[in-house]
């Protein structure tokens, strides 16, 4: 029962003494990530400002579109129901 705690503990010991040692590559390797990480952030924070500008853009002429075509269903109305100034516009 001893020795497989025992091994079970030297294990765990060692595994951590491996994970807090880290070398120069590999600290390296992990700082160029954390950097690469942090350049594509900004560029998908960059494409959602433009892609927000777009959709707000959109949004804005589907807006004026709506009116355009609710004045121009109110027009045909009047225009139906004998004010023929109304047809002329």
């Amino acid at each position: 029962m001893i020795r497989p705690l025992l091994a079970l503990s030297i294990l765990a010991t060692a595994s951590a003494a491996l994970a807090q040692a880290e070398d120069a590559a590999h600290r390296a390797d992990r700082l160029r990530t954390i950097e690469l990480n942090r350049r594509a952030q900004g560029a998908v924070d960059r494409r959602d400002r433009a892609n927000a500008d777009i959709r707000e853009s959109a949004r804005r002429a589907q807006q004026r579109y709506e009116r355009e075509r609710a004045e121009w269903l109110r027009r045909v109305a009047a225009c139906q129901a004998g004010d023929y100034d109304a047809c002329d516009r």
